[in-house]
């Protein structure tokens, strides 16, 4: 991915420095966190979610504190790059402990409405899709879903309804290529219940892909008190 390329990092600089992923202080132009970030990066979640049609899913952060202002921030602006790139390494490092990295042969992301993407100028989703599979060394195919135009805010949602709409608004896309056989890793910004995975997951099963699994920047904070466990039903 461009922004991920040393070259462009270095000359991009030139004209916006570069800053901490958490606390946006100037830094080095290669660097994604300041010294003292980095000594203090948030504990990270470990676990591997078992939500259903897919195969499991992985997270970085737990949504709360300050990853809850960062995810705002990926979302409508501020710390953008460096916060998606640093969740991407992470996610990276994750599902490569737990072999699953190797069988992956394509990266997508949960879709955004077209009109979202506009007005908000960035879908984050496809941003961490970009630079995991950079990551990753694999291919993108961000066309594979699509998503309802709808102004439902999911967060808002009960459980059950989040499971009711996410399964109305996700579909495949019109056109998508063929993903017969194939392993999808499927990116988001956090899993909370898992409605949204679990939807856009049952699509990507009817269209053949053999295994689906997802991966997020934060997941839900519910799951810190259920750390021990290696695999959690959402």
């Amino acid at each position: 991915m461009l922004a991920a390329r040393s070259g462009y990092k270095y000359f991009a600089d030139i004209i916006m420095p570069n800053t901490c992923a958490f606390c946006e202080k100037v830094i080095k132009w290669d660097r994604l966190l300041c010294n003292e970030c980095s000594e203090n990066v948030p504990d990270t979640f470990d676990g591997l979610i078992l939500i259903e049609n897919t195969n499991g899913a992985v997270g970085v952060f737990y949504y709360e504190d300050d990853i809850v202002g960062l995810i705002y921030k990926l979302k409508h602006g501020g710390a953008v790059f460096n916060f998606a790139e640093l969740c991407a390494g992470f996610i990276a490092e994750k599902l490569q402990k737990r072999d699953i990295s190797s069988s992956i042969d394509i990266v997508t992301s949960v879709p955004m409405h077209i009109s979202k993407k506009i007005v908000r100028g960035r879908d984050q989703a496809e941003l961490i899709a970009r630079f995991t599979a950079d990551k990753l060394g694999k291919p993108t195919d961000l066309h594979l879903l699509s998503r309802k135009m709808d102004h439902t805010e999911q967060h808002k949602l009960e459980r059950d309804e989040r499971r009711i709409h996410a399964e109305d608004v996700y579909s495949a896309a019109k056109k998508h290529r063929d993903i017969k056989g194939k392993t999808i890793l499927i990116c988001d910004d956090v899993i909370t219940t898992g409605s949204t995975i679990r939807a856009c997951a049952a699509q990507l099963r009817s269209m053949g892909a053999k295994k689906v699994y997802a991966c997020s920047a934060a997941v839900s904070s519910v799951y810190k008190d259920r750390s021990n466990k290696d695999s959690i039903i959402p």
